[in-house]
């Protein structure tokens, strides 16, 4: 008898997991992420596929690799640095009193991590430039045309934002005007 109802236990268990687990989503946004992860492919698929439209022979695979990896290292510190400064940043923001000493301190940080994305923003075109010198002719012009295709896939997923309204609307700090009342 106790073996009987162990056994059913763990069927129901089993069956209630596999209905959690094959669940259909319960959003639109939640569908789109489950097939958004289904269809793309990974970092080494993505990679391969292109080796393959650049057409890169196994030099140009190696040396494109060790540029990679110089890149990488070139661009640790900088980035860790910049994650510092926001850490500093939210650390001064949640333990500070406000006060102008605070704001000249939280300025001063992103003026330094301005200079340190202008740092990374050259790093990142130094390589791509360095990548590109790589490539014949044929190969840089399909990378142009790989370049626009992002673009304006970028551009088709990503509509542009109407410009800031300010809290929400545009009439909040304006006073409602009153009815007229009636019999004055």
């Amino acid at each position: 008898m106790k073996k009987a109802l162990l056994i059913t236990a763990i069927a129901a268990i089993t069956i209630g997991a596999a209905q959690v687990t094959y669940a259909a989503p319960t959003t639109p946004d939640m569908a789109r992420q489950i097939q958004k992860q289904q269809t793309n492919p990974t970092k080494e698929q993505m990679r391969k596929q292109f080796e393959e439209r650049l057409q890169l022979t196994d030099k140009q695979k190696e040396k494109a690799k060790k540029l990679h990896e110089k890149g990488r290292a070139e661009m640790e510190p900088v980035m860790k640095q910049i994650k510092a400064k926001h850490i500093e940043i939210k650390t001064i923001e949640q333990n500070t009193p406000a006060g102008e000493e605070k704001e000249k301190k939280i300025e001063q940080l992103r003026t330094e991590m301005r200079a340190l994305d202008k740092q990374a923003k050259d790093l990142r075109k130094k390589n791509s430039e360095d990548f590109e010198k790589i490539l014949n002719k044929n190969q840089k012009a399909e990378l142009d045309k790989m370049k626009a295709e992002g673009r304006a896939k970028f551009e088709r997923e990503h509509k542009a934002r109407p410009p800031f309204q300010g809290l929400g609307s545009p009439n909040l700090f304006v006073k409602p005007m009153l009815a007229p009342q009636a019999g004055r």
